[in-house]
């Protein structure tokens, strides 16, 4: 699905003040919708502000197998749960399941599809989600009996899988924690079956979010040496759950804070979002940061140090993280980057090609990408290669700048944070 392309030109050294309340955490989002259409009754999911691409394309997959949900003002209602019969018996031949650009919905839902639809369905996608193979997760399933047409979208389930009860599903650790969680997801629909990772666990803290997401609708989840097995029934706890921020969002107006304090709000100071590790990282770098109930008040110290951080958790903080170390005088590294290579973009390219579009000083070094910070940036224009994060970096960028940002395909943004330039505006207009 083609978008229309947006320029956006930013003025260059702005100040972020005031208070953002950023847009609930689409990696909770999507784990509670899942969680809430598997359950025994209605249920409402509470959200900050609007809900992105992303959300909206989970919700229209579990819609087109049956579920009932509205959207109202900040809250999801879960009206009518997923009927297992009805998808069974009673879904059309071959139903269409569009996951837009969402990879985790693809993931995620990919396991589901295959063990309840008779009658076949095909999962489709849209962006560069059609160009990124599903081997491993496919694998997993055909070892007990799911047939696919293949391994890229869109992808026939052409035979689904036999009952698991007792079954054994075996994954790769390695190569996305979201094929885990998929399966997590799965879990408690096979009776006395176990997950068994083949490969060290990456990305444990997403698996974790998984995990805890089931809990809240009573199944319990146990890791016995990297062998899961699932304890519960889906059913709901709490009639209304929330969905707090996106420390990955917040990351983007943290890392763009001046010497001028700027709250963050509506996140959670004990959330399991691994990205929260921001936080550790502005604080070594000598950034001030003030926790609270459930928000963060930032600004710059006197004294900002370079850095150095190993991205193999936290892959999505990279971007913002590279305009951060090129408003820092002094060499910063970032390690552990290879899965950067196949995000919304190849990652390790585009944001290299942001920051030297931009006047700075970035280079790639076998696993890891150099930034030579200078203080400062000279402005200019970017391309988002239509990924989100590129487009939200190279618009905190701009308060680094000495000329103008100009942002081609700033319509990208949408995948995560729709309201993201107004929310920007409305940090940076002078009071």
């Amino acid at each position: 699905m083609e978008q229309n392309n947006i320029t956006k030109t930013l003025a260059p050294k702005m100040t972020l003040r005031g208070n953002v309340a950023v847009i609930s955490s689409k990696s909770e989002l999507h784990r509670l919708i899942f969680c809430a259409c598997l359950a025994d009754r209605p249920c409402t999911i509470a959200f900050n502000s609007s809900l992105s691409k992303d959300i909206e394309a989970t919700i229209s997959c579990f819609r087109a197998l049956g579920a009932q949900i509205e959207i109202g003002d900040g809250e999801i209602l879960i009206k009518k749960p997923l009927d297992f019969e009805y998808i069974q018996n009673g879904l059309e031949k071959d139903s269409e399941i569009f996951c837009n650009e969402s990879g985790s919905t693809a993931r995620f839902i990919l396991p589901l599809v295959s063990l309840l639809c008779k009658n076949g369905a095909v999962l489709t996608g849209a962006g560069k989600l059609p160009e990124r193979p599903f081997s491993d997760l496919c694998g997993s399933l055909s070892a007990h009996g799911a047939i696919f047409s293949g391994d890229k979208m869109p992808i026939k389930v052409v035979r689904n899988a036999k009952p698991c009860d007792g079954a054994t599903f075996e994954i790769s650790g390695n190569i996305s924690s979201q094929y885990l969680s998929g399966l997590l997801f799965i879990l408690p629909l096979c009776k006395n079956s176990c997950i068994r990772l083949t490969t060290p666990l990456e990305s444990a803290g997403y698996v974790d979010m998984t995990i805890d997401a089931m809990k809240k609708f009573g199944v319990d989840v146990v890791n016995n040496n990297g062998v899961y097995t699932a304890r519960g029934e889906y059913r709901v706890i709490n009639d209304k759950i929330r969905a707090f921020g996106d420390w990955s969002n917040a990351a983007f107006f943290l890392c763009g804070a001046t010497q001028e304090p700027l709250t963050v709000s509506g996140i959670d100071p004990s959330s399991l979002q691994p990205d929260k590790k921001i936080l550790d990282l502005l604080t070594s770098c000598g950034i001030i940061i003030e926790e609270k109930a459930d928000l963060v008040i930032v600004k710059r110290g006197e004294k900002i140090r370079p850095f150095s951080f190993d991205a193999g958790e936290n892959p999505d903080l990279v971007p913002i993280l590279c305009v951060l170390a090129a408003s820092i005088a002094g060499d910063s590294v970032i390690s552990n980057i290879r899965r950067l290579r196949f995000k919304e973009s190849d990652r390790v390219a585009t944001v290299i090609d942001m920051i030297s579009s931009l006047g700075g000083k970035i280079c790639e070094e076998g696993d890891c990408i150099r930034i030579c910070g200078s203080g400062k940036l000279l402005g200019g224009r970017v391309n988002s290669h239509n990924d989100h994060r590129i487009a939200m970096s190279a618009a905190i960028a701009s308060i680094f700048c000495e000329n103008d940002v100009i942002i081609d395909g700033a319509q990208a943004v949408a995948k995560s944070y729709p309201d993201f330039f107004e929310t920007f505006k409305t940090l940076t207009e002078e009071t």
